[in-house]
C-alpha cells in the first residue's frame, strides 16, 4: 500500500532460510548500489555470518562484496533518512513495529522491503500481500 503523504512504497518478500533471503536480496541491493541509492538494513537477527558465506560464493567484484557486507547485517536499529531503500527482516511482529516507527519518522521517498520467514507467516500470506504493492523474489519484482 502506497502511503501517499509520505511517498512510501512497501514491498514484501518471503524466504525459507537465511541463505534464501540473502540470495533474493543481493540482486536488489546490487542494483540499488549501481543506482547510487541509500540502503538501510534493519534486522531482528544477526545475518552477518551467513551473508559472508553468500558473498564468498558470489561472482561480484571484491569491492562490491565489501560494500554489501558493510551495510550492517547484524541486529540493529538504524536511523531512518529520506530517499532510502529500507530492508526490514524479522518476525511479523517485529516488521509491524519497525514499519510503524518508519512511518512515524515522517520521511519521504522510502522504499520498504519487508522480509518474512515463510514458515512463520504461511497462514497469513494473503493479508500480508494486501498490505504491500509488490513482492520481491529470486526472479525480481512482481506487482499485485
Amino acid at each position: 500500500m502506497l502511503v501517499e503523504s509520505q511517498n512510501i512504497d512497501k514491498m514484501c518478500s518471503f524466504y525459507v532460510s537465511d541463505f534464501h533471503l540473502e540470495m533474493i536480496l543481493v540482486p536488489y541491493i546490487n542494483q540499488k548500489i549501481d543506482e547510487k541509492e541509500n540502503i538501510n538494513i534493519i534486522t531482528e537477527k544477526d545475518l552477518k555470518g551467513t551473508m559472508e558465506v553468500v558473498m564468498s560464493k558470489m561472482n561480484l567484484e571484491n569491492e562490491r562484496k565489501e560494500e554489501i557486507l558493510n551495510l550492517g547485517w547484524e541486529k540493529n536499529n538504524k536511523q531512518i533518512q529520506d530517499k532510502t531503500n529500507i530492508i526490514v527482516i524479522g518476525t511479523e511482529e517485529y516488521i509491524k513495529e519497525k514499519n510503524k516507527e518508519i512511518q512515524e519518522a515522517n520521511k519521504k521517498g522510502l522504499n520498504i522491503v519487508n522480509c518474512y520467514e515463510f514458515e512463520e507467516v504461511k497462514d497469513n500470506i494473503g493479508n500480508i500481500i494486501n498490505e504491500h504493492n509488490r513482492s520481491l523474489n529470486t526472479l525480481g519484482f512482481r506487482k499485485f
